[in-house]
Parts: structure tokens; sequence; C-alpha cells
């Protein structure tokens, strides 16, 4: 079905249906320009998206989007949040600006994504730290649909896509990689998992859930943990890897080392960046190569 991207005038804002959707909008926005080829102005390089979940009744996913300047197209970097303890609703909007900064400098459009039920997505949030391979599935549900619109615009490069994601929203990139979109050439696994907030219960499940996403695993990926996470031990960090790539998948485990008092986010601290990039500046080098 032919999907098409609608613009209010003199708004950020841009909403994607389908045209048998498009009926069921509210009266207001019937009057917008509507056009399968809309590409944001380049003039700023934050914008916000609203993508629609593919359901009768859409779910609207509030992304994040930077954009380097020019016409494009522009190769295509998503980055999926994690989870804080307590209600994802009252979770601040997923900003990586930090990442975002270093990977325009390479020409990257960014996209970061607020699933459903996070920050001011819709719909509501669904799985529980006791079920992380059902966790992971949620993820890559609307992982997809990010992907899928955003290859569809005229201004990415559908052929050069890379999926990462941090903590949660690494266990769902890589739920992602079982089933991912043609152009995806990577997954980048930002200290990866899902825990409760005790010591107890989580670590079996949440093993089994990589090694039932690694068996099925159709992308290469890049895994970067370090030795001071909080969340992840080391050691347990590396029996997730081995677990996920017991049937041959091919993922590559890298200890950064030490980062400040505890490392578990480090990608979205300004000071990270000198911490993770020579490694995916390496991957990115191996992909264009």
């Amino acid at each position: 079905m032919h999907r098409v991207s609608i613009w209010c005038r003199g708004s950020s804002r841009c909403w994607h249906f389908s045209q048998g959707l498009q009926k069921g909008l509210p009266l207001k926005y019937r009057s917008v320009v509507a056009s399968p080829a809309y590409c944001p102005a380049p003039g700023r390089a934050r914008r916000l998206l609203h993508i629609a979940s593919r359901e009768a009744d859409p779910v609207m996913m509030v992304t994040t989007l930077y954009l380097p300047s020019g016409p494009g197209p522009f190769p295509l970097w998503v980055f999926n949040h994690g989870r804080n303890f307590g209600n994802p609703v009252h979770q601040a909007r997923s900003r990586p600006d930090a990442l975002a900064k270093v990977l325009l400098r390479e020409g990257y459009a960014v996209a970061a994504p607020n699933r459903r039920g996070f920050a001011d997505s819709g719909g509501r949030h669904l799985s529980h730290w006791a079920n992380p391979l059902s966790g992971g599935l949620c993820c890559a549900r609307d992982i997809e649909t990010v992907v899928l619109a955003m290859a569809g615009k005229p201004y990415i490069d559908a052929s050069r896509i890379i999926v990462s994601g941090h903590s949660y929203g690494a266990l769902g990139t890589l739920a992602y990689g079982m089933k991912p979109h043609a152009g995806v050439r990577a997954l980048v696994n930002f200290a990866g998992g899902l825990r409760g907030e005790s010591d107890q219960g989580w670590q079996e499940p949440l093993r089994d859930a990589f090694r039932y996403y690694g068996r099925r695993a159709r992308v290469r990926s890049l895994w970067l943990y370090a030795d001071n996470d909080s969340f992840w031990p080391l050691d347990y960090a590396r029996g997730l890897h081995e677990a996920y790539c017991e049937h041959g998948a091919n993922a590559e485990f890298v200890n950064l080392g030490h980062f400040k008092e505890c490392a578990h986010r480090y990608v979205l601290d300004p000071d990270g960046v000198g911490f993770w990039w020579p490694k995916v500046a390496e991957l990115l080098r191996e992909i264009e190569a």
C-alpha cells in the first residue's frame, strides 16, 4: 500500500500514513500538504518526525532526526534508546546528541525513535524485564516500522543502514537483526540487555533471549561493553555474547575498558565519544570498503 508523508504548514512535524488511513485523520489535518517525496529543509540539523505504526489504529512514534547539510541521499544510522527504571512515559525523549554529532560529520543521517509507550510517543509499553525475549521482540516491531519509514525517504540511501541500540534498545536491535531490512549492513550493541532492579532472577532469561536472537541472526553485529558497567559485569556480558554466537552468528565482542565511575551510559555522554568511536569508525571503514 502506498505511504505518504503529511507535513503541517509552519510546523516541523511530519506524519506518515498509508493512503487508506488518511480518511481517518482528524479534520484539522486534512488541509495539509501531502507528498510522498517530502524532504525536510536541511537548515537545522535536528528536527522531529512522527512516524505511524502499521496497525489499523496507528500509534505515533516521536523520532528525533538529525540530517547533515546537503540534499543527500545519506546513509542512515538508527539509534534505539534504553529504558530507565520506573514508568517509561516519564522517560525523556531520546536525543543522542553526542553520537549524532560525530555521525553527522561522517555524512550519516541519524534517526532516534522513541518506541511506543516511551516519552511522548503514543501507545503502551507492554514488556517486562522478567521476559526479555518478548521485550526484545516488542522493540523490534517498532524498530522495523521506523527503518521502513526512513528507508522510503528520498534523502536516505536505503542500501546503507546501520541499526544500533543502547541497553534495552540494543536488545531490541539484536531481535530486529533476525529480520532486518535488506539495506542493513550491521548492528551495533552499546551495552545491551534488560534487567530488573534486584540482582536476582533476570540473568538466565536474558541469556536465553540472546541465544534465541543469535540463532536466527542475519546480519553482523559489533558489541561494545566496558569493564565497569554496573548493569552487566564483564564476564556476564561475555556470556551473553557466547550464547548469541552458539549457532554461528557473526558478532564481535569488544571490551572498551574503564569509563568514569560507571560506564553503562557511555554512549550518551559527550565525554564518551573517544571511548567508543574508534571501534565504530573501524566498522564503518570495513562496511564502506
